[in-house]
Order: C-alpha cells, then structure tokens, then sequence
C-alpha cells in the first residue's frame, strides 16, 4: 500500500505535460543494432487503425460507445535497405496515433530515415518518436544516412565514449574525474577539459564502467553494457553533491516507526508554498531514513506527509515536532555536507472510533456498493482517506478518529458515468449516525463544490 502511496504521492508533483518520455541518449551506432529493420523510404500512403469499439451501460440506463486509442499503418517506398531484409520495394511500418503514446508523425510524401522493431508475436514492424527514426531534408546531409553508408567499409571494434557533466548550479568546471572500464579489455580514461571521454577500437564483448569521482561527489552507479563489432555505446555521468540528510521518525515513546512515509522539501521561490519536494520514501525497519544525494540548499523534512490514514493514526509533522509548514525548521545542507540526526517525533495515536452513515440514490433507494470515504479537513489531498462500501441496505460503517471533522462523500461508477454524494461535515465521535447522503450530483468529485469557483458540468444532451 505504501509503494502506491509514494507513486500517487509523485503523479501529484506539477508536470509540464503527460507526453511521451524516452531513455537517452542513444547514438546511431547502439540505436542500428537493436533495430531489426532499418531503411530509408518515402511514405506511399497512411491508414488510421482503430482498436475495438465496445458498448457500456450507464448510471441513467443509457448505453456509450468505448473506443481506445488506435494506430497508423504507414505504408513505405524503400528507397536504400540498411538492415533487415524486404521482399518487397515497399514496407509497413505502424506507429500509434497519440503523441502521448509515443507515436511518431509521419507525412505523405516525405522522406524518413526509419529505425523499426518486430513485434514478438505478430512480427509487424513498429516505430516511435523514442527510436532514431526522423525526417530526411533534401540537400542537407544526414550523419547518421552517412554513418550507415560507410559501415560496411568501416574499421572494427567497438566504442563506448560520453561526458562528465558539471554539477549542478555550480560554477560549470567540469569535476575531475576517471572512467575506468574492465570486461575483454582493462582501461582509465581522463575526461579532457570539456568532460569528455572515449575508449576505441574495443574487442565485442561485455564491459563494466564506473566513473571514479573526488570526495564529496557521486554519480551514476556502475553500468553494464554489451559490445557487438561496429558499435558503441554512449554513457553520459551527472555529477552531483553527496550531501545527505538522515535520521528517525518515531513515536511520543521513542519507538522508531518503520514503513512512514517521509518527505524532502527544498525551498523554492517559484512554488506557491515556497517549497518544492525533492524526494519521496518511506522509513526503514528501524525507523531510519537518508536522503541522497542532496544538493547545497535549505530543506525542511516532513514525516506522515499524506496525513492519517486507517494504519497511521497521526498527523503530518515537520522536523522536528511540528504540525505546520510554518513552524517547520529549516535544514540547511552546504555543499556535499551531511546532517545527522534530524529526528521526527509524532504525537501519541490518534484513537479509533466508529461512525455510521447512509447512502441513497436520488429516489431515496439503497446505494449499493457506493466508494464511501470520509476526508480530514486539513487532509482532502489524501492519498489514503478513511473509507468503506456500502451494503445493501446503503449503510456504512466507518473507522476514523475521535475529535477529528471529516467530510463525508460517496461516489458510484457506471460505464462512462460517474455520480457522488456530499460533501456533507460532521465531528468523529463514537457510535454516531452522522446522517444521510443522497448520490444526486452528475460528477464523481464532491468535494470539488468545496471550491468557490467550482462549475458544475453541463448535463449531456439525450
């Protein structure tokens, strides 16, 4: 559960865009032998593939059409074969039809360099904007065209080079550094006075580099790369501070607490709160945790950052005892410096109670089986808010705790549709009936009426 927190707890971090992300860098010499069909071709003609339709039925006895994304099948002149074979002077390739997803946009009529691989069952050819496939410019020449011209006729041996990166708001020297590489071959390279490094002419086989750094400095961890004859490999080493910052969260007792979500927090001015989170774990068995590495700058950690939940009864607390951000102390860390012992102590356990509510359709029926979840007022961002379904009967038995104010919401699901109810306040105290909520609002989120500027959606036309 915990795992799913720490990845909600990241997906809430603001993001430039959900687009496409690819692993880089990849030089055409690695990208060329990991494809299985390479060429130069122009396009023919293009047809959008769409995935199966489906129907569903809805909360209101309507029934919507489903469709997922789909895909283009781009058919290919082949102009200049480079790896693979074709039967043919002509070849599909597919690409899916979503940026989000990856795919690549192909015109009529336009030259491209295309890097493909098979799918493993049905051995289509398939392409994306992650691999080295692009659009070729008349009159402009290509080095990677050039570089798989002249591959027959090239030298052998395999090459791994890359760069030593500058640390990271630093003065931009670029840190001393060697590369060492073991496997067929031994070697040490000193990066020249722009980080650069390069081993050439290396025997095919599987190779090991690590970059051995100055004191107060790390990177990457070591990595493995396999060689075969005419290719490379780039590996490219961020340079960073390896600072740290560490210690316990426990209880009012002393006892460590394992499995606590931990939070870092680095002071940002371009954040609405001043600060913006730079990482995300949990506590160790024994209550232990380290961030690194850090970078020079002011931190505050906050431990139990989501808030309660039905297996942690406490608040989010700043280092050291604290339960706003404002009276959180501040940490600050300089360059490749270490901070021990910043300890986070949270209060005594909230204590359990028991609460009872209903839920009804707009028609005063019995909502059955309704999502029922009742949020902390000063947690309605939680990842994990005390909840429960309803029975049969639409009732509902709910474990928070005493003294808290909650507000109350249900949710059903319906093919497309999605309708809630609440939000409706009430005080944890034990035993209480806190009332009933009727699933009379068109949307799934109820406790966005808690916003001012809140529009409801317009109903759809039947």
């Amino acid at each position: 559960m915990l795992r799913a927190l720490l990845i909600a707890a990241l997906l809430l971090v603001p993001a430039s865009s959900q687009a496409c992300s690819c692993v880089g860098p990849q030089p055409v010499c690695s990208a060329f032998w990991q494809s299985h069909v390479v060429f130069r071709g122009r396009v023919v003609d293009q047809t959008i593939v769409s995935s199966a339709i489906g129907t569903v039925k809805n909360l209101d006895g309507s029934y919507s059409t489903t469709q997922g994304p789909g895909y283009f099948r781009v058919r290919f002149s082949v102009l200049e074969m480079f790896r693979g074979e074709s039967q043919s002077k002509e070849i599909d390739i597919l690409t899916n039809d979503q940026d989000s997803a990856c795919g690549f946009p192909f015109a009529a009529g336009a030259e491209y360099l295309v890097f493909s691989s098979a799918n493993a069952q049905t051995n289509e050819l398939w392409t994306t904007t992650c691999s080295h496939t692009h659009e070729l410019q008349p009159g402009v020449e290509d080095v990677d065209l050039a570089w798989m011209r002249a591959l027959a006729t090239a030298p052998k041996g395999a090459t791994i080079y890359g760069s030593v990166l500058p640390v990271p708001n630093s003065t931009g020297a670029h840190p001393a550094a060697t590369i060492n590489l073991s496997g067929p071959e031994n070697h040490n390279a000193v990066p020249d006075h722009t980080g650069k490094y390069s081993f050439a002419n290396l025997t095919p086989g599987q190779y090991t580099v690590s970059a051995v750094l100055p004191t107060g400095l790390t990177s990457e961890a070591n990595r493995t790369v396999s060689l075969i004859e005419k290719s490379c490999s780039q590996i490219d080493w961020h340079v960073r501070y390896d600072g740290h910052i560490r210690g316990i969260v426990s209880d009012a007792d002393g006892h460590p607490l394992p499995d606590m979500f931990i939070v870092l927090q680095r002071r940002d001015p371009n954040s609405a709160t001043g600060f913006a989170d730079v990482d995300l774990k949990s506590t160790g068995p024994d209550g232990r945790y380290d961030f690194a590495p850090v970078s020079l700058g002011d931190y505050r950690v906050s431990a139990n950052h989501l808030g309660p939940s039905s297996t942690r009864p406490y608040p989010r607390i700043y280092y050291p005892k604290a339960e706003s951000d404002s009276a959180a102390s501040v940490i600050h860390l300089a360059a490749s410096a270490t901070a021990d012992n910043i300890d986070v102590v949270l209060p005594n356990p909230w204590k359990t109670v028991t609460v009872r509510a209903r839920v009804q359709l707009a028609d005063g029926s019995p909502a059955v089986d309704a999502d029922v979840n009742a949020y902390d007022i000063n947690y309605l961002n939680s990842g994990e808010p005390n909840g429960a379904d309803s029975d049969a009967d639409g009732r509902v038995a709910l474990s928070v705790y005493e003294g808290r104010t909650y507000y109350l919401v249900a949710t059903i699901s319906g093919g497309t549709q999605q309708r809630c109810a609440g939000p409706l306040r009430f005080i944890a105290k034990d035993g209480i009936e806190v009332g009933t909520i009727l699933i009379d609002h068109n949307w799934g989120n109820c406790l966005a009426q808690l916003n001012p500027e809140f529009q409801p959606p317009r109903p759809t036309p039947r």
